[in-house]
């Protein structure tokens, strides 16, 4: 059989199995029900940064779609999307998860997505998360997630999360590595502002690679991941290291509502060792600030990277963000970056950052713009112009450039 035949078949496979779905008769049982689907076309030669990097992990290629069907039960939500491409003749599943409260304050989430911290994120106009933006294909994951109070401190909420989940094997990986994820978040709630202070650890653990066989992989080791301890003293090293790839940030946000003006600034301090955690890396990480309606109905985020104090050694030794000598393929899934694109494990860099969005002549706007200051480097950008009908369809225009050219793109979409 070949290649293409196996391809269209896996297609219509695909495509029977999202009917089905799609005319379940769950809806009896539906408190709210949406479908929606976009349709995109990109430049013939896409090698255009802000067409490919926080694009869900995808290459984009001349033609693609994307469909979502939301439900909503009393207490449980379905998600399925789906991303298809035309040339490529193939169909991913992005966010799709169920997603189970079992009150207002804790709630289940099994299935592929991406996080459930630093929820003041705006994903769309940022360069990306830190730790896990959208330049990836989400992760299978299963996460639990609590929001709990003190009684005698009505101001004060925490939040507390862990999920398991599990990366891909591939030609590099014999057995595919695990994901333990972990937050811990406290809030301070006044009447027109929040303040945050929350601590994140993802680690990379278990799996099998070339060089090293298969990795410990039981609960006891599991215990010693959960808790960062050591594991076993390996050949050449001073010093045992902890079991696994540890990574994390410390989240610090604020946010101000003053009559629909909303204010919000924020600072992820990346770690991936001691020296990190304890700020030896000085102020590397991703700062920003966002501003909604200072302007009427305009979005601004502004935001600095800064990762060039990752080689700040003495006593420790330097750091290579989102790259560890024992999984090699780093801080990725699927080839692509997990956290911000701009973050290189052997460049050290600093990026300026602009996402904009807004309405001008009845239609809206949007921009991501970056450049890298500390090298000889172009801006990158993405501007898209579009127009709203009825709530329902949406038309756009959008330019995206490279170092050489600009490109010329459209999208379609509508929701039912």
């Amino acid at each position: 059989m070949s290649r293409k035949r196996k391809a269209i078949r896996i297609n219509t496979f695909y495509q029977l199995f999202i009917l089905v779905l799609l005319t379940i008769n769950i809806p009896l049982l539906a408190q709210e029900q949406e479908f929606a689907f976009k349709i995109q076309t990109n430049p013939t030669d896409s090698d255009y940064w802000w067409l490919e990097k926080n694009n869900f992990g995808i290459k984009p290629d001349n033609f693609h779609f994307q469909s979502k069907w939301e439900l909503k039960t009393l207490k449980t939500t379905y998600i399925i999307n789906i991303l298809g491409q035309d040339d490529k003749e193939k169909i991913y599943f992005n966010e799709s998860f169920i997603k189970h409260n079992f009150s207002d304050k804790t709630f289940l989430r099994l299935g592929k997505y991406y996080k459930d911290f630093s929820r003041y994120m705006n994903d769309e106009l940022s360069s990306g998360h830190m730790l896990i933006s959208h330049n990836a294909e989400p992760m299978p994951k299963i996460g639990l997630v609590t929001s709990q109070k003190i009684k005698r401190f009505d101001n004060l909420t925490f939040d507390f999360g862990i999920a398991h989940g599990i990366f891909k094997k591939d030609n590099y990986y014999t057995k595919a590595p695990l994901l333990h994820e972990k937050f811990f978040y406290m809030h301070i709630n006044k009447n027109d502002y929040q303040v945050s202070l929350g601590l994140v650890h993802e680690a990379i653990w278990a799996g099998g690679t070339p060089e090293l066989g298969n990795l410990p992989n039981t609960f006891k080791d599991f215990l010693k991941v959960f808790i960062s301890a050591d594991g076993p003293l390996l050949e050449g090293e001073v010093h045992a290291n902890a079991l696994g790839s540890h990574i994390g940030i410390w989240d610090f946000s604020y946010e101000k509502n003053n009559n629909n003006r909303i204010l919000k600034l924020y600072y992820q301090h990346y770690f991936e060792d001691t020296s990190s955690l304890r700020f030896r890396n000085e102020i590397d990480g991703l700062w920003g600030a966002e501003l909604k309606n200072y302007i009427p109905n305009t979005t601004l985020l502004f935001e600095y990277l800064d990762t060039t104090n990752a080689w700040l050694d003495p006593p420790y030794q330097r750091d290579y963000y989102y790259w560890n000598y024992q999984y090699k393929l780093g801080w990725s899934y699927k080839d692509y970056t997990i956290g911000n694109p701009f973050v290189s494990s052997f460049k050290l860099g600093k990026t300026l950052h602009l996402g904009a969005t807004g309405e001008i002549f009845s239609s809206y706007y949007q921009i991501k713009a970056s450049r890298k200051i500390n090298i000889n480097d172009s801006i990158k950008y993405k501007i898209a112009i579009g127009k709203t009908i009825k709530d329902k369809f949406d038309i756009n225009i959008f330019v995206v450039n490279n170092d050489i050219n600009n490109g010329i793109g459209f999208g379609f979409s509508s929701i039912f």
